[in-house]
């Protein structure tokens, strides 16, 4: 018998127990939720995800309705899935459904919910993201990197041209990470991918442990056994990633101490000359930014570059290439081609967005959203989205 068949069958009894002890003694007070599937004990819904879980829900949606209920484990989980329902969730009464589960992954590899990506809706999300617009994202400080990105993919095209003129098989995938890796080094940290470390490797591992499926998120108090063992991993890589960030900083601090100012301004010299301030200007007393909170921000940074701005540019070169390989396009590939240089040249960035923005819809970097912590639904008693429920599928 596998360990978590073991753990399951001697925890029965305590989640029966529990459940009895949990259940309210008048049943017109329980909250009434989205129609859906019914649940197991202990696992909920979770048996019915499979491998492909965005697929699976897609066919309950067809069942269940575009709003409909599951449990995931102990978690109550609304799924949304048509574009009305997610209007209503994502813009209507963005405020309610804006913040993020609590998540074991962030403790370990998040400094403890420190940077902006795992971080619940609230003040310090709020001020961490102004900071970051206001100090890191400003227009001047993006273009002041423009002849780096330019002279970066300038590379990679002459790279694709060799490639083609020799009739080699290139790995576009592995090509867009080294893009973005150079990128995103010579951004933050000042200079390009350091060989002392393998930062790309730690990175790798740590988005691998984010997308993990781990018991404990969903059955807490299997959290403590840590059946799967991602917990350890989880302690080996933030510790693993802990001394490379703190050495980068510590580097960036001696020449800052040092006095050179033959080089450019990156995103940890401007984290590192607000230290000690508060986030909030108005708030003196409320987030002051210490070396966490600068590490937290510039894992988070990385994170976002090598895993979702990756997938996006790959998936757009995957449905350029689909296009000109089509037939209706194969008979006019050199005219389509000066057509699209000739868009390009004279609308500027607007093409640009235009084919970008056509491949995100169809195809995301990711299948679906964040899951929203449970709480949230129950301050939510929008007769909206009751009527919505109500309208698109009765429940039965």
């Amino acid at each position: 018998m596998s360990p978590l068949t073991l753990a399951i069958f001697l925890l029965l009894p305590i989640w029966i127990f529990m459940h009895i002890l949990s259940r309210p003694k008048d049943p017109k007070k329980e909250p009434k939720l989205p129609p859906g599937p019914r649940s197991l004990p202990i696992i909920g819904n979770l048996h019915m995800l499979g491998s492909l879980p965005h697929r699976a829900l897609h066919s309950l949606a067809k069942k269940y309705g575009p709003i409909m209920s599951l449990r995931l484990g102990h978690v109550p989980t609304i799924v949304v899935s048509s574009p009305q329902a997610a209007e209503l969730f994502l813009k209507t009464h963005d405020t309610i459904f804006a913040s993020r589960p609590k998540l074991q992954v962030s403790e370990y590899l998040s400094y403890g919910t420190k940077g902006m990506a795992f971080t619940e809706y609230g003040s310090y999300w709020r001020n961490i993201r102004k900071l970051c617009t206001l100090q890191l994202l400003t227009v001047s400080k993006i273009d002041s990197f423009a002849p780096m990105r330019k002279a970066e993919v300038g590379s990679l095209v002459q790279s694709l041209k060799k490639a083609a003129a020799a009739h080699e098989v290139v790995d576009l995938s592995g090509k867009v990470c080294e893009l973005n890796e150079e990128t995103t080094c010579r951004m933050i940290f000042g200079r390009s991918s350091d060989g002392r470390f393998d930062l790309k490797t730690l990175i790798e591992e740590a988005l691998s442990l984010v997308g993990a499926f781990n018991l404990a998120d969903y059955v807490p108090y299997l959290g403590a056994l840590d059946l799967q063992g991602l917990t350890r991993s989880m302690k080996k890589c933030s510790k693993a990633l802990d001394i490379v960030l703190e050495n980068i900083v510590e580097e960036h601090e001696k020449i800052l101490s040092s006095g050179q100012q033959d080089r450019e301004t990156d995103f940890i010299d401007t984290l590192l000359s607000l230290m000690k301030q508060p986030m909030n200007p108005h708030d003196k007393q409320e987030y002051i930014i210490d070396r966490t909170n600068i590490k937290a921000i510039i894992l988070d940074m990385i994170s976002g570059a090598y895993d979702t701005s990756a997938a996006a540019i790959e998936w757009t070169f995957s449905e350029l290439l689909r296009v000109l390989g089509t037939p209706a396009a194969g008979s006019s590939l050199h005219a389509g081609y000066r057509w699209a240089c000739f868009a390009f040249l004279q609308s500027g960035t607007d093409f640009l967005h235009s084919k970008w923005t056509t491949t995100l819809s169809p195809i995301p970097p990711g299948p679906f959203s964040v899951a929203f912590p449970p709480f949230v639904v129950q301050e939510c008693r929008s007769s909206e989205l009751r009527s919505y429920i109500s309208a698109t599928f009765p429940v039965p």
